[in-house]
């Protein structure tokens, strides 16, 4: 994802750590110590000095989820086992108001649920950016670099011009520093030839490279967000690349929603769980404009080492919050054939620009979600479903855990007091009720929180009641507007189990194993920490209840 242009700020004029994160998430940046980032997730004895401190009654910090310890955080890149080890890699931004370069920052982790910060490990110069891209293991050494090296492709705009968005080459002996080499390897073909408004426009949307080995071929792949479409392209060493078929993906079906340019496509195999094996092109869309979520969506189907064949042209969804943007999928070590672990940015560009809960407190500005296992799932009508769900590690990393009495709901059960940080599941049964559900990050007011609803065939989170209101996000509509989202569930069920996870600033969905799932950002007021069940025009039973505090 590129930064948008932004104007130049007034040297004279006072600046504040909201105002400065907020121009920092407009593109402005310093690679520097700042950039030591940090996860907030739990306190290790033996963390550096650059991870944040465990957070405190005045702190927003988010505690299950990767937070930079400062400045501005955009798309993850996707990470990379090395020995063991997770390295994650995302775009920052120093808190800084002097114009500089966004870098790739570096976490490292062995269990995914908590992250340890490491120095930026792909920056530029002054002047240039680093954007979105890939990084691999050459095991062949089929960039005659030596077998093992880790090389990346990241977007990059050449000579500073938007229209020359280009993919340039780095490579690393260890994932931890990267090094540029000059000028680009897969350079944008219509950049130089762009004069009208129109021309540049579409030449300035070629970015996010993300690489896939094609073993059956002895190739590499290389698919690359364009306006409406994601371009690919193979090469024998990384190097050297040929143009393939474009996917298209309104080509098949003009009929299909509107969902604008391609960003951080991701594209992968994966077997399912009938033994099938089968690509999958993943892409993050914004389908605001036309009812649809702004997310990752999907197509399974065949790469033939010329295009990429969906076997449906309408997207499925792997989120259909609003704050699931972005993501990346990586082979899990345990089970590499059959699960890709997957993350995303936890945010959304009709607000991502403005000030957040999170500037004030606590001197940071976003955050990534939870990590999750991905897997493909056949279902009985023979469609093939991403689904996903927390890994297992965020269970296991949990302070307390504890079950909560089996209870029948006719309107609200309150459960009180839950804490700051939580996960929680259950199993919901209903007959008569309109909707069952649960409200969390809630308040005295009963106004206040953020609800969670089966009901009228749909999953629905509506955080309109987890809007800030000390002022701290200005004066605007609570997040764009985009209050609640809704995803399509089985009308006729009466029965479903239901996974959150409750974070300072946050909350995700998972209902029936990770079919379906929601995902936003929320931003309570202080001490809104209250969870109350919910049966509407009926009763339910809620079963198996399970607590786990972080």
């Amino acid at each position: 994802m590129t930064p948008a242009p932004h104007p130049s700020p007034d040297p004279s004029a006072p600046i504040d750590r909201r105002t400065l994160l907020r121009r920092t998430g407009l593109g402005a940046g310093a690679a520097g110590a700042v950039l030591l980032a940090a996860s907030c997730t739990r306190e290790d004895e033996d963390s550096p000095p650059t991870a944040a401190p465990t957070p405190d009654a005045a702190s927003r910090r988010a505690r299950l989820h990767l937070t930079p310890a400062a400045g501005w955080i955009g798309d993850p890149q996707r990470p990379l086992v090395l020995d063991g080890v997770h390295h994650v890699y995302g775009l920052l931004h120093a808190e800084d108001p002097a114009p500089g370069a966004t870098v790739w920052g570096h976490w490292t982790s062995t269990d995914l649920v908590t992250f340890t910060p490491q120095d930026p490990a792909l920056t530029g110069d002054d002047v240039a950016d680093v954007w979105s891209g890939s990084a691999v293991v050459d095991e062949h050494g089929t960039a005659g670099l030596g077998e093992g090296t880790v090389v990346a492709l990241a977007t990059r705009p050449t000579d500073g011009r938007a229209e020359l968005q280009e993919q340039y080459l780095a490579s690393s002996p260890d994932g931890a520093a990267f090094t540029f080499e000059p000028g680009p390897v897969l350079r944008n073909e219509e950049g130089p030839a762009a004069r009208s408004e129109e021309e540049i426009a579409q030449a300035s949307w070629f970015r996010d490279p993300k690489l896939q080995r094609d073993e059956e071929r002895d190739q590499w792949v290389c698919a690359i967000g364009r306006d409406h479409r994601v371009a690919l392209w193979t090469s024998p060493d990384l190097r050297s690349w040929e143009r393939r078929e474009d996917f298209a993906y309104r080509d098949a079906a003009p009929h299909l929603p509107d969902l604008g340019g391609v960003e951080c496509p991701d594209l992968f195999t994966l077997t399912a769980s009938d033994g099938s094996a089968h690509w999958v092109l993943g892409a993050s869309l914004d389908g605001s404009g036309a009812g649809e979520p702004t997310a990752y969506a999907y197509w399974v189907g065949t790469w033939d080492g010329e295009r990429f064949t969906p076997e449906d042209p309408a997207p499925r969804w792997l989120d259909r919050g609003w704050d699931w943007y972005a993501g990346v999928t990586w082979p899990s070590p345990e089970n590499p054939e059959h699960v890709r672990l997957g993350i995303g940015w936890m945010n959304n560009w009709a607000y991502a620009r403005e000030g957040s809960a999170t500037a004030d407190s606590d001197g940071y500005d976003g955050q990534y979600s939870v990590v999750r296992e991905v897997r493909l799932q056949r279902d009985e009508d023979g469609s093939l479903t991403l689904v996903s769900t927390p890994v297992p590690a965020l269970a296991a990393a949990a302070s307390a855990t504890r079950r909560i009495e089996d209870q029948e709901v006719d309107g609200e059960a309150d459960l009180g007091d839950l804490g700051r940080a939580f996960t929680l599941e259950m199993d919901l049964a209903w007959e008569d009720a309109s909707a069952v559900g649960l409200v969390v990050l809630g308040g005295e007011d009963a106004a206040r929180g953020t609800r969670i609803t089966i009901g009228g065939g749909a999953l629905s989170v509506d955080r309109s009641g987890s809007a800030a209101t000390d002022g701290t996000l200005g004066e605007g509509e609570p997040f764009a507007g985009l209050t609640a989202a809704s995803a399509p569930v089985d009308g006729t069920a009466r029965s479903a189990h239901l996974h959150v996870v409750v974070d300072t600033q946050s909350v995700e969905a998972f209902l029936d194993d990770g079919r379906t799932v929601i995902s936003l950002g929320a931003h309570p007021a202080e001490g809104e920490q209250r969870v109350r069940l919910l049966a509407d025009g009926g009763t339910a039973q809620v079963t198996g209840m399970v607590l786990r505090t972080h």
